[in-house]
């Protein structure tokens, strides 16, 4: 039983941010009266709240409304340390992180959490897209700033019986540590009924010192799916197969692997005799505007072309992920593969723009270099023969100072980077230390065919894009800081 919507009048400090905005939906649906605070710069998430009329406070200073009965926040605007999360405190109001707030809802239904670093909303969003279109409609949120099809991110109904939802490993207050506290992964409150972890990579360095203790938080919160429910991992990686020796199929849980194969491999038999969704990758085809490869399931003796609107193997992997999520929930998976051709992916996520002056531009989201690298390749195989310029605003100095190395080689299909400064987490202090000036140059150095340069800032890189771009030519925003507003000052 929820203890969240046993409160009437809620007050979400950070309501701008995506995970936010998706909350706030569903406790809308719920029929609670929602309203909180946030910076005054419009978020990505803006015509969500303006949709459903949102109060907004702009400003942490704001006294709290007097009839506010619980408060939720996140991590983001200093946690607990947080003026009107203090304030709550003070007046004995409930207060929930995000993330137990979520899990709380979650909880209640048969939950299906998606993990992992890369891919989590896009895969969230591709099972919420096929429950939905198959007459399902499950309850969901997502952390983007919106679905195209669905224009929402969030949806409560009490009647629903599934819960999608991302299952984060960043914590729910990092500075815990200081306090000499064990820090807490956001999933750690989820107990799904069906887990799908994507892959698994060192992120969040600033939380997570190494990539074993990355490892081990996963592997936790693989044993917290329920029993009779399944694991759905990735065969081809290797460091989510390392996390699996803690995992039990006891309690009647089950195994299911998701992934492609090796060119030429054998597909006439499962691995290791679990159920499986495998990409045959020989017959992987991409060209602009739509991707597809032969989907194998030999648990079900099936096999059928899964095409979708969005580059790149890696989304044909999150799609085979999706399938095999539904078929766990009892979905017949041609129709679930059937649906996904209509998906047309979530804000910032291979998002196409449009075309100015002979340009096409996209946007994406990523910012993990791993995630950087696959989105230019799954570009580069749409457009082999275009130029491809690559604008890149890199998130966090800690993010970037850690993966520094591998930042330079997820740049090498590119014909040209041009870069504005780096983003700073709120959660951190200015490192002049590292900067995308020393990026752009060590691009250069390694790889000196592509051109790079450091604009600094939105307004410099619109003008470049505006002046120095010319037709036929692919720009391709990249980052998950404030990058993508480049496109409105390039329409302008």
């Amino acid at each position: 039983m929820s203890r969240l919507l046993a409160f009437q009048n809620f007050y979400l400090v950070g309501i701008k941010g995506v995970a936010m905005t998706a909350l706030a939906q569903c406790l809308l649906d719920a029929g609670k009266s929602v309203r909180g605070s946030d910076v005054a710069e419009e978020f990505v998430t803006q015509k969500l709240l303006d949709q459903r009329q949102i109060v907004i406070d702009p400003s942490f200073d704001a006294a709290l409304p007097a009839e506010t009965e619980c408060v939720i926040y996140t991590a983001a605007h200093n946690s607990q340390d947080n003026p009107q999360v203090k304030a709550a405190s003070a007046q004995n109001l409930p207060t929930f992180t995000h993330a137990e707030a979520v899990a709380d809802l979650f909880n209640d239904n048969k939950g299906v959490a998606v993990c992992g670093v890369g891919g989590k909303s896009t895969t969230s969003a591709m099972i919420t897209w096929i429950l939905e279109k198959l007459g399902y409609h499950p309850n969901f949120a997502i952390g983007v700033g919106d679905i195209p099809g669905l224009e929402k991110t969030g949806q409560w109904h009490q009647q629903a019986e599934f819960f999608i939802a991302e299952a984060d490993e960043y914590v729910t207050d990092p500075s815990a540590p200081s306090r000499g506290e064990e820090i807490t992964p956001r999933f750690s409150f989820m107990h799904p009924f069906v887990t799908v972890c994507t892959n698994l990579r060192h992120d969040h360095p600033d939380v997570y010192k190494d990539f074993d203790q990355t490892k081990k938080q996963f592997a936790k919160f693989f044993d917290q799916v329920q029993t009779r429910g399944t694991l759905i991992a990735n065969i081809a990686d290797q460091s989510t197969l390392e996390s699996l020796p803690y995992w039990s199929e006891s309690q009647e849980r089950q195994l299911v692997w998701f992934g492609e194969t090796a060119a030429g491999a054998d597909l006439s038999e499962d691995p290791a005799s679990h159920p499986s969704f495998i990409l045959d990758s020989d017959t992987f085809w991409a060209q602009n505007g739509q991707t597809s490869c032969v989907l194998v399931a030999n648990h079900l003796q099936f096999t059928q072309r899964l095409q979708l609107q969005l580059p790149g193997m890696y989304n044909l992997r999150n799609a085979a992920a999706a399938v095999a999520a539904c078929w766990a929930l009892g979905v017949d998976v041609p129709k679930a593969v059937a649906a996904l051709a209509s998906f047309q992916s979530t804000l910032r996520r291979s998002q196409f723009i449009g075309e100015k002056n002979g340009v096409r531009y996209y946007d994406d989201y990523a910012h993990h270099p791993h995630e950087v690298h696959s989105v230019i390749h799954a570009y580069r195989e749409w457009f082999p023969d275009r130029k491809l310029v690559v604008a890149f605003q890199s998130h966090t100095f800690t993010r970037t100072k850690q993966f520094f190395t591998e930042f330079i080689d997820a740049f090498a299909e590119a014909n040209e980077v041009v870069m504005i400064d780096i983003f700073p987490s709120a959660r951190e202090a200015f490192d002049p230390s590292v900067t995308s000036d020393q990026l752009c140059q060590a691009i250069a150095t390694k790889y000196p065919t592509i051109t790079t340069h450091n604009y600094q800032t939105l307004e410099k890189l619109a003008e470049f894009c505006k002046t120095q771009l010319r037709p036929g030519d692919v720009c391709l925003t990249i980052g998950a800081g404030d990058i993508y507003q480049v496109h409105d000052l390039i329409q302008a």
